[in-house]
């Protein structure tokens, strides 16, 4: 049955399930090593400890996100369209073009954060021990930002599965194996640490892996030169830095602000309901993976009755396959989160209310970046814009009364009014 539903579908879908199911199984493997991270952070350091760690943690995605500069979205648009035409000249000219920018953006802020890192501990958070985290954080911030160009830049070459080992594995993967032995050794500090080593790897062999990748396929046209104009490529890129921060209110300020106004034990607890509750968003960011460079091939060839077929499919097959398994953790994420300890118990009630922002999320597909793939920037950024306004004022009137409920409240509204906006 189910291989003759397959068969029935277009070409363009067929692909974009092959390619989604192998980046699902390497996405499976890295969401695995990610809560296994989790749960052996909550078991080495407790509540309070996992609170340190994922606000530092917290700190570097958006130092790093902000270093990135709106690059993310660019590089899979431009490069997916270019190489799909064989003009390897201009994709390797966008490359260099983020790589430059990226690097001295995320470098400055780096720097910024390494040595602002006593002030925002003790005047921001009020909470002197944050220190060390926020110094360790501010070291990663360059070296994540260039990893996720390489990721993004593969995916852009269709190099799925490359491009999910840089995002979900390799980074879980080292800061699983260093760990253990740095936080008996350095406790929470350790914890930092560790991923600081981890990301620090997974950006040398992302450089290998985007060499390997670009020169196989461009081949004999690597020596031709681009005629492409940088002003193309930044006028879209501004608005997708505006998308990109406007995420990041949306995705880290309930973090943030929670550890402002409340301890470093709501914090993890808030971080590791969240944690599982973003697992049913990676069979979403699986096929988003493939579907964003497909979109841009589709597009620049004009086919908008296939655009449309290949959208609305892949978001039937992706709310099939998540509400049957989030009903499950709506009745039993009590259970799941005594795993990582009896503290982390009470982030039931904040996983519940979380997981109504991520079904409204698959269940709506990849609109967002169905737009963004066919030039609609400015739209996705307004609609984002609301979104995460709706998180910050939701996060400022509740995080204070109802501390983690609040935050978890503010980002479930944010969620659902954004993606019942966008479609």
């Amino acid at each position: 049955m189910i291989r003759n539903y397959f068969s029935l579908m277009d070409g363009h879908l067929q692909e974009v399930m092959k390619a989604a199911f192998s980046a699902l199984v390497i996405r499976t493997f890295g969401t695995l090593l990610g809560f296994s991270v989790s749960v052996v952070i909550a078991r080495l350091l407790g509540a309070e400890g996992s609170g340190i760690y994922y606000l530092a943690l917290s700190v570097a995605t958006i130092a790093a996100t902000i270093g990135r500069v709106g690059f993310d979205s660019t590089l899979v648009r431009f490069i997916a369209s270019h190489a799909s035409a064989h003009e390897w000249a201009d994709v390797r000219y966008i490359y260099r073009v983020a790589m430059k920018i990226v690097s001295a953006a995320s470098l400055l802020i780096s720097v910024v954060l390494f040595f602002s890192a006593s002030w925002a501990a003790l005047i921001v958070f009020k909470k002197p021990f944050m220190e060390v985290p926020l110094q360790l954080a501010a070291l990663a911030v360059m070296p994540a930002a260039l990893a996720m160009v390489q990721a993004e830049s593969l995916r852009g070459l269709k190099s799925i599965p490359a491009s999910q080992w840089i995002k979900t594995v390799f980074v879980s993967l080292g800061t699983l194996l260093l760990v253990y032995p740095l936080v008996k050794l350095w406790g929470a500090n350790g914890a930092v640490a560790a991923y600081l080593g981890a990301v620090g790897v997974t950006v040398i062999v992302s450089l290998i892996l985007w060499r390997r990748v670009y020169h196989c396929k461009a081949g004999m046209m690597i020596g031709s030169k681009s005629m492409l104009s940088g002003k193309v490529i930044f006028q879209s890129n501004g608005h997708l830095f505006g998308i990109a921060l406007m995420g990041l209110a949306m995705q880290q300020t309930a973090t943030i602000l929670l550890g402002v106004w409340g301890s470093a034990k709501d914090v993890g607890v808030f971080h590791v309901a969240n944690r599982i509750v973003s697992l049913f968003l990676f069979p979403l960011m699986a096929m988003i993976s493939i579907l964003a460079p497909k979109f841009a091939e589709i597009y620049r060839k004009g086919d908008m009755k296939e655009l449309k077929n290949l959208s609305q499919n892949s978001s039937r097959i992706l709310t099939l396959f998540v509400l049957p398994v989030a009903m499950l953790l709506a009745i039993y994420s009590e259970l799941i989160l005594m795993i990582f300890g009896p503290e982390f118990q009470h982030g039931a009630q904040v996983a519940n209310i979380l997981l109504i922002g991520v079904v409204f999320n698959v269940a709506t597909g990849a609109v967002a970046e169905l737009l963004i793939m066919c030039g609609y920037e400015s739209i996705v950024r307004s609609v984002t814009g609301v979104g995460a306004l709706i998180v910050v004022i939701g996060c400022f009137i509740l995080i204070p009364k109802f501390g983690d409920i609040g935050a978890a409240i503010s980002e479930a509204a944010g969620a659902v009014i954004l993606n019942t906006t966008i479609a």
